[in-house]
């Protein structure tokens, strides 16, 4: 006790004297760091950082750097939050600069978008359908569902069948891909829609650039991304059953999600179904005679994770049964010219509304078995193969004598064998991918039709391969990529006197591509991609020879066309600040040997009736334009949203302006949104838009079968509720479409010679999600 009491005594005077110093002469801690995108690693300009003991927020500078200084011991607890991100929290535990990964908020986001927002791909210039647009459009075409993003219009062949087309060009020149591989099917007609299922579909993506690099060679003019629901969110057996009806064709359609886990650790699976059944569509003034249609589509898939691999299976099956506007089949040549004058069925034609679907109409059922298998190698390198097999089974009909009417006029069979490997090597600040991609197909037209078949056998097999070589540092990001082609293609057919036609063709091509991403800050991004890609002229391009029943004309095809080689600059200027953003798309794409078809002033007759010769052709071509497309918040509960394009697209030989090019549009729309204080009406939304498309002045007479359609506007609403049942949540929406039950053309209708668009529409959406 003394001891101990003898040694304080000695130290206590050395402490006492020592204190005054250490408070005088205390350092203060400097603490400094970086704020960066997780997705991205672009620096992030204006988020708040609080630390305990001090209560006024430091905010990152424009190159998302932030310092202070502090006196509290470490660790020294950081937390980090900005609208649009995940919180986060970080523990500094000494004086060493601090990186801080903010991962964006997807929910948050989901919610602030209406129509779409810009995809942070690097430098790919792409825009991504949100959820709420997604689940209130499921009922929809993939084109519909599409065309509220700026730059895509419809390409429609009456009132059933349409498909997408983005930045003026459509068909072969899109590569659609649905969970990764290509959708491979009788895509070359105008009249072939996209077997796809929207219902199955999580997230959609439009990818604007030259995607021939990615894609493949039928990605001319860009490429459309379907993907399911990714597995690592399935973590519990849940659903959703949706109820559709409307009054325009008296439809009505019902659809099953089901997704769930196992007691295998690892295992899960999802399933989809749907049913769709409409009759005879309605202008403002008369029934479209056999118009009806008909959808039934099923999706299953497994997936099992085992450490770092991957496994999946699925299969895909899509069927439509489709009628063709019975008036286009005309009689003779006087009679064909003068339909063009009216403009319209004549009213010996009009026969009201049935369900009943006759000739000439078609049937397409497509099958899709893939697999895929997903490696993580180490924490940079990843292995990654797909395969899949596709069975497309298209069937057209036509009116014919002899009982010959439930014959098919046309019976082809494309089966399609795909392969694609990938092996990616990641590093800070730089990534590069490597892969393989091959493709045997075989095309058959099946015997019996009593026909001569439209297009002839074929066989065609492709390989190809490329490698993408991408770099990001601070806020600017490039890509660059190279990737070779090489394509055989066999056919062989017989004409209509019995002569043999055909050939053996190959096409090889090199790509090549340059994309810059410039950051400016957290709100602000410019991107700009330059892609040099190809496409291979189809079999009905070069060697169809007979009338195209669904599109009611004779198309002759070249056999001397040559592969189109295109050239498109993109530039897209991204603003976004929380509910607000601003999206600018301006383009240039030149064409080299742009394969079209247009009418000639001959006619073919047989016993169908009368048909326009339509030929193959091809010129080097132009296409530009700009796509803007935004959305304001007015106030809390108030958003006003529109996006608008302009096509400029021109025959560089000729002279003259390419047909089918979608006219200057605008659309937009005011929303309110609101929550209730119920579970009943947890959530409302009253909407109310508007479509304008103007009259296309950019045409050439000589491309066209009569003058282009008036202007006209189409005037949109639509009610939605939101309840909450426990844990579950009915929606119920309530649209109305051309309100005012407006007459109109709409230029890129190939039917618009022989009727009008669809008159006004009521449609009652129920989903119900548990």
């Amino acid at each position: 006790m003394t001891k101990q009491f003898s040694v304080i005594s000695i130290l206590a005077p050395v402490f006492i004297s020592l204190w005054p110093s250490y408070s005088l002469f205390a350092q203060k801690r400097q603490i400094s760091g970086k704020i960066i995108a997780l997705e991205n690693t672009s620096p992030i300009h204006g988020a708040n950082l609080h630390y305990e003991g001090h209560k006024k927020a430091i905010t990152s500078n424009f190159s998302g750097e932030f310092q202070f200084s502090t006196e509290q011991n470490f660790p020294i607890k950081l937390v980090t939050s900005l609208v649009g991100y995940e919180n986060d929290t970080t523990y500094v535990k000494n004086d060493r600069p601090v990186l801080i990964r903010l991962k964006k908020d997807v929910k948050r986001l989901a919610e602030t978008q209406v129509y779409g927002y810009q995809v942070a791909a690097k430098t790919q210039i792409a825009q991504q359908v949100n959820a709420t647009a997604l689940t209130e459009n499921r009922n929809r075409s993939l084109a519909e569902v599409l065309k509220n993003i700026s730059g895509v219009h419809l390409l429609q062949t009456g009132s059933t069948i349409n498909k997408p087309i983005i930045n003026g060009l459509y068909g072969n020149r899109l590569a659609i891909l649905n969970d990764g591989m290509k959708l491979e099917s009788q895509q070359w007609g105008n009249d072939h829609a996209p077997e796809i299922d929207v219902y199955a579909a999580n997230a959609i993506t439009v990818v604007k650039g030259a995607e021939s690099l990615r894609y493949g060679g039928e990605a001319l003019g860009g490429a459309i991304l379907l993907s399911t629901k990714p597995w690592n969110k399935i973590d519990s057996l849940r659903g959703q059953v949706s109820l559709n009806g409307f009054t325009n064709g008296r439809g009505m359609q019902s659809a099953l999600n089901l997704e769930g886990i196992t007691p295998i650790a690892g295992l899960k699976w999802s399933f989809n179904g749907n049913y769709s059944k409409s009759g005879n569509r309605k202008t403002p003034n008369y029934y479209l005679n056999n118009t009806g249609q008909r959808i039934y589509n099923l999706n299953a898939a497994v997936n099992y994770q085992y450490k770092d691999a991957n496994f999946e299976a699925s299969y895909k099956q899509y069927h439509n049964e489709a009628g063709i506007l019975s008036s286009t089949h005309i009689g003779d040549i006087t009679s064909f010219q003068e339909r063009l004058a009216y403009g319209r069925p004549y009213p010996s034609e009009l026969f009201g509304f049935s369900y009943q679907i006759d000739a000439p109409r078609q049937e397409v059922k497509h099958e899709v078995f893939q697999f895929a298998y997903s490696q993580r190698l180490s924490d940079a390198k990843t292995l990654s193969i797909k395969y899949a097999y596709q069975n497309n089974h298209r069937q057209e009909y036509d009116k014919r004598r002899a009982g010959r009417s439930a014959i098919p006029s046309m019976d082809m069979v494309l089966r399609t064998h795909a392969l694609d490997a990938s092996y990616t090597i990641e590093g800070l600040n730089q990534k590069f991918i490597t892969g393989l991609q091959g493709q045997t197909q075989v095309n058959n037209n099946i015997a019996g039709t009593f026909n001569t078949p439209l297009i002839p056998n074929y066989n065609a097999f492709n390989i190809g391969a490329y490698g993408i070589y991408q770099w990001q540092k601070d806020r600017l990001a490039y890509e660059l990529g190279a990737r070779y082609d090489f394509k055989n293609f066999d056919a062989a057919g017989y004409d209509f006197y019995g002569k043999a036609y055909g050939g053996d063709n190959q096409f090889h091509n090199l790509s090549t591509n340059l994309g810059l991403s410039y950051t400016v800050d957290n709100h602000m991004t410019l991107k700009s991609n330059l892609g040099l890609a190809w496409r291979a002229p189809s079999a009905q391009e070069l060697y169809s020879q007979n009338v195209h029943q669904s599109t009611a004309r004779y198309e002759r095809g070249d056999a001397a066309l040559k592969a189109e080689k295109g050239l498109k600059w993109i530039t897209s200027l991204n603003i976004h600040e929380q509910k607000n953003f601003l999206n600018i798309d301006i383009y240039a794409n030149y064409i080299n040997n742009y394969i079209y078809v247009k009418p000639t002033e001959e006619y073919v007759q047989n016993l169908s009736g009368t048909f326009p010769i339509w030929q193959y052709s091809q010129n080097n071509a132009l296409l530009a334009g700009i796509d803007v497309q935004g959305k304001y918040a007015i106030s809390e509960h108030l958003d006003y949203s529109a996006n608008t394009s302009f096509i400029y697209a021109r025959n560089l030989d000729e002279k003259n302006y390419l047909p089918l090019i979608p006219p200057l549009s605008y659309t937009h729309e005011i929303a309110f949104t609101t929550k209730g204080k119920t579970n009943w009406m947890h959530d409302v939304k009253f909407a109310l838009g508007q479509e304008i498309y103007a009259k296309q002045f950019l045409t050439t007479a000589s491309m066209e079968m009569a003058p282009a359609p008036s202007a006209y506007q189409l005037i949109n609403g639509s009610i939605s509720l939101g309840s909450l049942i426990g844990n579950n949540k009915l929606q119920t929406r309530l649209l109305v479409e051309n309100i005012f039950n407006s007459t109109y053309k709409s230029y890129t209708d190939l039917f618009r010679y022989y009727s009008h668009g669809v008159g006004r529409n009521i449609q009652l959406t129920i989903n119900y999600t548990f």
